[in-house]
């Protein structure tokens, strides 16, 4: 399971509840995107180090001093700084991506130019969704998607949720018009969203899918969230969502595509196909070997995948993907080979 909040900028998590003096440790810092790189040069040359203290009014100087020493000690800005909540201690991540030779190899489609808008209800749902969810998270994390919606077990939010729910129902057409069309960014990422609750159709699948290579970052993350939710739900809805789009999306630039698309993926291999399994090991080994690294759980999505790669039994995996590190996994990937 994913939580929505995992996510988010730094500063978007803590919302309200993270005043501009408190301070929070920086619980690990970590790469992707590796492959030709010198990562201990470069992460010795950064300005923060892990367990120090930042605070809200940091973020800006210290993702602008991250972005700084990766490119005087590569020769390249860096493809994201993504200030990510939280580890299990409560710390802030810090993700940094590097370019690959060639560019990016995850492609987004241009953006629409449409001025279809949403009710002005929609937006007040999304964003007081998006205010209790940092709450939630914190006070009662969790959820359930069982329903091809997610449903969090924090009381407050899951009757927002549910608001949700009521609105979007049977408002598809509408939302999926503005997450296709609708020039403004923060209208297309509110649609996406709130499409994620309503009725299930093969219509709101495609247009999802569509929208996991939207060129707004959020749009592409709602999306992509509410397509695993679905995912997660069904092994049948699972089977009618495509695979090619978020294997390319593991290779991305982006922290959020990743960790999302990563996720899906991770849903979508669970039926072990052989044919599937092969497609992901040409396209996206290096890149799943390295987030299998991370040393939180948003590693988990790649030690699944690749677990599966290596003809792990899924009784075993679980055990593994829970392991402090992924060496046996990566291990028995390179023996599969």
């Amino acid at each position: 399971m994913q939580y929505m909040l995992a996510v988010l900028l730094l500063l978007a998590a803590f919302g309200s509840t993270w005043c501009q003096e408190s301070k929070i440790p920086i619980g690990a810092i970590e790469f992707f995107g590796v492959n030709g790189y010198d990562v201990k040069r470069i992460r010795a040359a950064l300005p923060v180090a892990e367990g120090r203290e930042i605070s809200q009014a940091d973020s800006p100087m210290v993702r602008d001093g991250i972005a700084e020493a990766v490119k005087r000690t590569t020769g390249h800005a860096p493809t994201d700084v993504a200030f990510v909540c939280c580890d299990n201690r409560g710390g802030a991540l810090i993700y940094i991506g590097l370019p690959q030779p060639g560019g990016e190899t995850f492609r987004y489609k241009p953006r629409p130019n449409g001025n279809v808008r949403l009710p002005d209800q929609a937006a007040r749902l999304y964003d007081e969704t998006m205010d209790l969810n940092s709450t939630g998270v914190r006070i009662q994390p969790g959820e359930d998607d069982s329903k091809g919606y997610a449903l969090s077990l924090y009381p407050p939010l899951r009757a927002k949720e549910l608001a949700m729910r009521e609105f979007a129902v049977d408002r598809g057409v509408m939302l999926r018009r503005v997450v296709l069309q609708a020039a403004d960014d923060r209208q297309r990422a509110i649609a996406a969203h709130l499409l994620g609750y309503a009725r299930q159709s093969s219509a709101q699948i495609q247009t999802l899918v569509s929208a996991s290579s939207d060129p707004d970052e959020s749009v592409r993350n709602n999306a992509t969230r509410a397509l695993g939710v679905l995912a997660s739900s069904s092994a049948a809805i699972a089977r009618s969502i495509p695979a090619d789009p978020f294997i390319t999306m593991l290779n991305s630039g982006t922290w959020t595509d990743r960790n999302k698309g990563g996720w899906v993926m991770s849903q979508l291999s669970a039926t072990r196909d052989p044919r599937l399994l092969r497609k992901i090991r040409g396209q996206a080994l290096s890149s799943l070997i390295e987030m299998a690294q991370w040393r939180d759980s948003h590693a988990q999505s790649a030690r699944w995948i690749l677990g599966r790669i290596a003809g792990i039994p899924e009784a075993e995996l679980a055990k593994l993907v829970a392991a402090p590190d992924a060496e046996q996994i990566i291990t028995a990937v390179e023996r599969a080979r």
